[in-house]
């Protein structure tokens, strides 16, 4: 018998000893307490790694002062946790190949529960950034394992309500992330963020012991593996998430650096998918991209990535920069995105069986753009309860997605690809918000300087609006200083900076505007999706 043939018939033996451990008796979908605690865990160890990253980035000031580095260096905290997330997502699949599923995912959610011990450990800037690269690499696998764990453990008929679950948690961590961070610094110190975050996964590394049952591994398949393609795949991800990252600080193709990774990258990511798609038996099936509702489906969780990550930067920083708000009281208006789900998701999960699944995507993204287009009228005097609105209108959208898109994905697939599935879902979603947050950082700083112009165009010194602003100005701070010229000189300086102020809103008002129109083209791929049963 050929290798090939072993290799199929060996997958044959342990999809058929899965689905033996996962599947219920013919007619019957019960699923066990044991099954539930599983699935449980495999939905919290996500919610983990997307909370790891958020804690992260707003105590990221606090672990630059701690480990005397300047905010630039320090940035390379975030980028390495994110590379290499990203870089372990399409492996994940593999891994739960040669290792099973119950093998890598308690081994994988222990080892990240270290990593979270390390960094609160480190004692300098460089030993942080190789811990927290180490730490995606065990949190990147936690993401894509909710989505196998989920599909191979429950029958079609309860992944919906392990996917409200996952959707709830998951933008619990998105909006709570920001002010738990912000709070735990606040209050004591930036290594609790650390500590804290081994409570949830040690309930995730509980649940997944007990939960999932013992599986035939297949470590034939390392002899069997596809070493270069894992390489090239590995290498041009982490040069492409570091182009993002570093792109806006290098100024992006005039800096040769950025040049060097981005043809690097792409050359390396071109060798990884051709591989991919002409190989027999390929670790990731990239050809589900090709399938009409599979291939439709990334490319909302695409876009719904640059929106979902986007949206949550930019407010984040649309409130440090403009009423200047403290990181908790930015947690505390973020978190009105998370909130709103705890009753729109069980709402979806009623509506799934009675209403067409593509009619429930698209008031989902409806609902989001909707939401964008009413950022585009902020001004100085937007306050907390006009964001508050909106965030419960995108929440709502939110939910409508989060909840609907993965089971409507997977709906069509053959058992074999679910894996695959599970894997480009996540990575598509993380590549969407890596690309998102990098292109509106840019977009903010650049509308930023088209509107200074622009305002500046209109603020003379001839025009009797800009005098009366300035006299009044002068002689403000003249009451203050007693002299003339110093008054004279700090109202033109206040001027500049309401100028540069009003530039500011103008273009976070503009990015926000782009994402209402990514969703819209949401929308409209929504309307090409074949109809499946409800």
């Amino acid at each position: 018998m050929s290798p090939g043939c072993k290799w199929k018939v060996r997958n044959l033996t342990v999809a058929t000893a899965t689905a033996e451990h996962t599947s219920t008796p013919t007619g019957h979908e019960r699923v066990s307490l044991r099954q539930w605690i599983a699935v449980s865990g495999a939905i919290i160890g996500s919610f983990c790694a997307i909370l790891n990253f958020q804690v992260t980035n707003t105590s990221l000031r606090e672990i630059q002062a701690a480990l005397s580095a300047d905010l630039n260096e320090a940035s390379w905290i975030s980028t390495a946790y994110l590379a290499a997330a990203i870089v372990v997502m399409p492996l994940t699949v593999w891994f739960t190949r040669v290792f099973s599923i119950r093998t890598y995912a308690t081994v994988n959610t222990a080892m990240f529960m270290a990593s979270l011990i390390a960094c609160a450990l480190a004692w300098d800037l460089n030993a942080m950034i190789v811990l927290r690269f180490l730490s995606g690499l065990f949190g990147g696998g936690l993401m894509p394992m909710a989505f196998a764990v989920i599909l191979a453990t429950l029958p079609p008929s309860k992944r919906p309500v392990a996917f409200m679950w996952w959707s709830l948690l998951t933008v619990q961590a998105l909006s709570v992330g920001p002010a738990l961070g912000g709070w735990l610094t606040d209050a004591s110190s930036w290594e609790l963020i650390f500590y804290v975050q081994t409570i949830p996964a040690g309930i995730a590394f509980a649940c997944l012991i007990f939960g999932l049952s013992r599986s035939s591994r297949s470590l034939g398949l390392l002899r069997q593996t596809q070493w270069f393609s894992i390489a090239f795949m590995a290498v041009g991800l982490f040069l492409f998430i570091t182009v993002l990252e570093e792109g806006n600080r290098n100024d992006w193709f005039t800096s040769d650096f950025i040049l060097r990774l981005s043809a690097a990258s792409g050359l390396c990511l071109f060798i990884f998918i051709t591989v991919q798609l002409f190989r027999k038996e390929p670790y990731i099936n990239l050809r589900l991209y090709g399938r009409r509702n599979f291939g439709l489906c990334c490319l909302v969780f695409f876009g719904f990535g640059i929106g979902v990550y986007g949206t949550a930067f930019m407010i984040a920083l649309y409130l440090i920069q403009v009423p200047q708000y403290t990181a908790t009281q930015v947690g505390t208006v973020i978190m009105w995105i998370g909130i709103p789900q705890i009753i729109a998701s069980p709402v979806v999960l009623w509506l799934m069986p009675r209403v067409d699944a593509r009619l429930l995507m698209g008031f989902g993204c409806l609902l989001y753009s909707v939401s964008c287009f009413m950022n585009v009228g902020m001004s100085f005097d937007t306050g907390y309860w006009e964001l508050m609105i909106i965030h419960v209108i995108r929440a709502v959208g939110q939910a409508f997605i989060m909840v609907v898109l993965p089971t409507f994905a997977t709906s069509l697939l053959e058992p074999s690809n679910h894996g695959s599935a599970a894997a480009i879902l996540n990575m598509t979603r993380d590549i969407g918000g890596a690309i998102g947050v990098a292109c509106l950082n840019t977009g903010i700083s650049r509308r930023s300087d088209f509107h200074v112009d622009h305002v500046r165009e209109h603020v003379s010194t001839y025009d009797a609006e800009t005098t009366a602003r300035l006299d009044e100005l002068s002689q403000h701070f003249f009451a203050y200083s007693g002299d003339l010229q110093l008054a004279q000189d700090q109202a033109v300086a206040a001027l500049n900076s309401l100028v540069s102020r009003d530039a500011t809103i103008m273009a976070y008002n503009d990015m926000f505007l782009i994402i209402g129109v990514i969703f819209v083209i949401g929308l409209i791929a929504c309307c090409f999706l074949r109809r499946i049963p409800r």
